[in-house]
């Protein structure tokens, strides 16, 4: 073979695999641009929709579909990690948690506009918006409460065993998927396919029960604290909490909370 034809055949061989590469590229930039299309026209959503834009009912409708969604992500996470199947609900009636809701709608209302913008800005924002309001939740279920669901004393780099650095990078994570991803189809898919005729009717619906299902959680929790005091059921809806939530009962649905007073 002469060097001629060796480089001859190189050339060759070099131009196929441009080729093949100038293919990945359009079928990588086809795909890009079809999600940023898909995206765009779900963030778009359906106008005169009962839930279109950022209003009550389409933040409700996540609030109470993260409640939901938080609870399944969370209950696989501690399967994968601990090999057993916990509660990890936060109200007394179905598989809801309160936390997830609200963290969507903050993660969605503070973050929302900056959905265009850099990854590491939103990253960011939901590191710190996320730490804080877990740090907030922590302290608030402690001084109503005098209990705790979470201590993360043992991590590194924790902040009065409320929140750690590692949790709070996770945050930044979530809110990144969510905003990002999760976010956008979802706003899609509440104005394409729940019904005008019956959104608002089951708006409400959902509303009340959450409404009752959150009081009723409270109430029970808060007897049993009066229980730990030794105050007796000296009322009607004492003497229903005793009946319908005792100690034992609590100690299934909330398998983590400890109380912090002995």
């Amino acid at each position: 073979m002469t060097l001629s034809e060796y480089y001859r055949r190189k050339r060759e061989r070099l131009s196929r695999k441009m080729e093949q590469l100038d293919r990945k590229e359009a079928i990588a930039l086809a795909r890009e641009a079809h999600h940023a299309e898909t995206i765009a026209r779900d963030l778009e959503g359906v106008p005169g929709h009962f839930a279109h834009g950022l209003n009550f009912y389409k933040l409700f409708w996540m609030f109470f579909i993260c409640c939901f969604l938080g609870v399944v992500v969370e209950t696989v996470f501690c399967f994968v990690n601990t090999g057993r199947l916990m509660q990890r609900t936060g109200l007394v009636w179905g598989p809801f948690n309160l936390i997830y809701g609200v963290g969507a709608v903050l993660l969605t209302v503070c973050l929302r506009p900056f959905i265009g913008k850099s990854d590491r800005w939103i990253f960011l924002g939901g590191a710190v918006l996320g730490g804080a309001f877990e740090y907030l939740c922590s302290w608030l279920q402690e001084k109503i409460l005098g209990t705790v669901s979470w201590d993360y004393s043992e991590y590194p780099f924790n902040l009065n065993g409320r929140i750690n650095l590692l949790y709070c990078l996770f945050w930044g994570v979530l809110a990144l998927i969510w905003i990002k991803e999760i976010y956008p189809r979802l706003n899609g898919w509440i104005e394409r396919h729940v019904s005008r005729v019956y959104g608002i009717t089951i708006s409400w619906i959902l509303v009340v029960f959450m409404l009752a299902n959150t009081m009723v959680s409270g109430m029970a929790v808060f007897r049993q604290a009066q229980r730990y005091d030794g105050v007796p059921a000296s009322s009607s809806w004492q003497r229903w909490m005793d009946r319908e939530y005792p100690d034992e009962k609590l100690a299934k649905i909330y398998p983590s909370m400890v109380r912090t007073e002995e």
